[in-house]
């Protein structure tokens, strides 16, 4: 079942990758198929798939440089954590001391609401009393008015 299965499923895909190799799915211990031997063609495959020196070189280089780049991206990521950081610390701050504004601002406007109220009853009170003096004015006027018409006529009596 599993001979079946790699004839099925992977040798296709293995032919598709590796065109122009021989891929039988013989069995161990069978006889060998007629054609190069079973050593040559693995020799070869290894010797297709192998990279050159050049090659490997420069795929090395090209880690090192990668490597590189995730180390400066790893302390960039770090600053931005941090600067992260102080800038949520930042905004703390800034919410609290919002929020004492605000209280403050509360506690002003309810001693701004009772100044306004004491201000009115006084100013009422004011008017009372600017209204009271009037009254009293005009009652002196017309006893003063009384009085010499009183005295007019008193001394001016024949």
């Amino acid at each position: 079942m599993a001979m079946e299965y790699f004839d099925e499923k992977i040798v296709p895909i293995l032919k598709k990758k590796l065109p122009g190799t021989d891929l039988s799915g013989r069995l161990i211990g069978s006889a060998p198929v007629a054609g190069p031997s079973t050593s040559l063609t693995t020799m070869s495959l290894l010797a297709k798939n192998t990279p050159s020196r050049s090659e490997m070189t420069k795929v090395q280089q090209q880690v090192k440089v990668n490597g590189a780049s995730m180390t400066a991206l790893r302390r960039e990521l770090q600053e931005v954590r941090v600067k992260q950081l102080e800038q949520q610390k930042q905004l703390q701050d800034q919410e609290q001391k919002l929020l004492e504004q605000s209280q403050v601002m509360g506690e002003q406007n309810a001693r701004l609401a009772e100044l306004e109220h004491k201000l009115r009853e006084l100013m009422d009170s004011s008017a009372n009393k600017t209204s009271l003096l009037h009254q009293v004015f005009e009652r002196d006027d017309k006893l003063k008015n009384r009085l010499i018409e009183d005295l007019l006529h008193y001394f001016c009596k024949p």
